[in-house]
């Protein structure tokens, strides 16, 4: 009796489970297909900053910014990771692939700098000890806004230009589809005009005002933070669809649980009733 009592209550607190799971599965199928939109509608406008930038700088060669040259700064790298768990192996792979990147690059924690994005970020950086830039969590909303990481954004830029950090290279998690996510590793300072951009150029020969230098220097900072707008758009989808497919899968083994337990009940209910049925018989045959 106490046996079947206590596997009522395990079938009662996995239904709880499912339950839970199936709502944020749905939630996150909901939030996945908004933020897949975002990116897919923002992507197009990240490549005309470029083709910008491009025709401006061709349209004079003695044009230059200190964002557009090597600094001798330490290197520094940016983390981005979610704010919240429930997310599978998402923010472990990630962790795990800069580890061997630092591994294979660096002797010490002293020979570069970090800027972290996300909660789980901060607190792996804090947790490895790595020289952070950031000194508190800058934690990202689902729909994001440029003010959510415009600190990160200016003070990583503002210190690649007085020389205190070097090359930065942003670590995140690139959506490709709902059921595949890749670890990539992206440049972001210096800014690098590829050879293809150079030649994706406006041909018309525009007037600039207030001057070059002032529309480069504002198209840099345009730039710095249009690309990391970019980026954590594709890590906030990627986000989504690792928690949808976590919720799925905690879903279906929170069913497959319950039912398990319901035919081990059974059983169990089954066996009381036959050992009842016998006390009976027996008591029957004795009273003859």
């Amino acid at each position: 009796m106490a046996e079947k009592k206590q596997i009522k209550e395990r079938i009662q607190a996995t239904n709880k489970t499912y339950q839970i799971t199936s709502a944020m599965n749905m939630v996150s199928t909901s939030k996945l297909r908004r933020s897949e939109k975002n990116l897919k509608t923002f992507r197009p406008i990240s490549d005309e900053i470029i083709k910008i930038m491009s025709s401006l700088l061709a349209s004079s060669e003695e044009l230059s910014h200190k964002a557009l040259m090597e600094s001798k700064g330490k290197p520094c790298y940016i983390i981005i990771a979610s704010d919240r768990g429930l997310i599978g192996s998402y923010n472990n792979a990630l962790f795990k692939f800069f580890d061997e990147y630092i591994k294979s690059h660096h002797s010490s924690n002293d020979e570069f700098m970090v800027a972290t994005i996300g909660f789980k970020a901060f607190m792996y950086a804090k947790k490895r000890k790595f020289n952070l830039i950031n000194k508190e969590s800058t934690n990202i909303r689902d729909d994001i806004l440029f003010t959510d990481f415009e600190e990160v954004s200016q003070n990583v830029l503002s210190m690649y230009m007085g020389g205190e950090i070097g090359k930065t290279t942003v670590f995140y998690t690139t959506y490709v589809n709902t059921l595949k996510n890749t670890i990539t590793r992206d440049h972001l300072l210096p800014i690098h005009i590829r050879e293809r951009d150079k030649e994706n150029i406006y041909k018309t020969d525009f007037s600039y005002e207030p001057g070059k230098e002032k529309v480069l220097d504002s198209m840099v900072n345009m730039y710095i933070n249009y690309s990391l707008y970019r980026i954590l758009l594709e890590a906030k989808t990627s986000e989504h669809a690792a928690r949808m497919n976590a919720m799925k899968n905690a879903k279906d083994n929170a069913k497959e649980i319950e039912e398990r337990l319901t035919l081990l009940y059974n059983h169990a209910r089954q066996n009381q009733i036959t050992t009842e049925l016998i006390d009976i018989i027996n008591g029957s045959n004795a009273v003859e």
